[in-house]
């Protein structure tokens, strides 16, 4: 007999939804300069104008307090698992791929390359109706840097 999802991750999945649209809209909140640090409740750690050439080359500062609780799962939440969640079939995912799936955090890490190559630093191609701004694109690179620790982890 099939298991019927959680209504909390049900109630989440809805709430995330507005992140993904059919029609990609560039956005011009590349700039740090024009992005309003209080879109975030998370610590602000990460270098908002730092290139990387890679995540394996990308630092995770000594002093991080990134965790899943305080930025990850918020950030996935907001941005990505509104497309990118296995609960989604594939006319429901605005164009993202069956199996690059974030609802959870061992997705997540398995995939922390792929994610940090379209969403994380100066990586700004996700999601399609625009980047998050460059403060919570550095923390996402921190946070996968780090190995997308939880607080357990810390």
């Amino acid at each position: 007999m099939p298991s019927r999802p959680d209504p909390r991750l049900v109630a989440l999945l809805c709430l995330s939804l507005g992140s993904c649209t059919q029609d990609p809209v560039h956005s011009d909140s590349d700039d740090a300069s024009t992005t309003d640090a209080s879109t975030t409740d998370a610590p602000t750690t990460g270098d908002a104008t730092a290139d990387y050439p890679s995540l394996d080359e990308r630092p995770c500062p000594e002093d991080s307090i990134l965790t899943a609780e305080n930025f990850g799962a918020p950030f996935m939440l907001t941005h990505c698992t509104g497309c990118h969640h296995a609960a989604l079939k594939e006319g429901e995912r605005a164009g993202a791929p069956l199996g690059v799936d974030f609802e959870s955090l061992d997705k997540v890490r398995a995939q922390a390359a792929q994610i940090w190559a379209r969403a994380a630093d100066q990586n700004a191609t996700m999601p399609p109706v625009g980047p998050p701004p460059a403060d919570e694109r550095a923390q996402l690179g921190e946070w996968l840097a780090c190995g997308a620790p939880t607080a357990a982890d810390l």
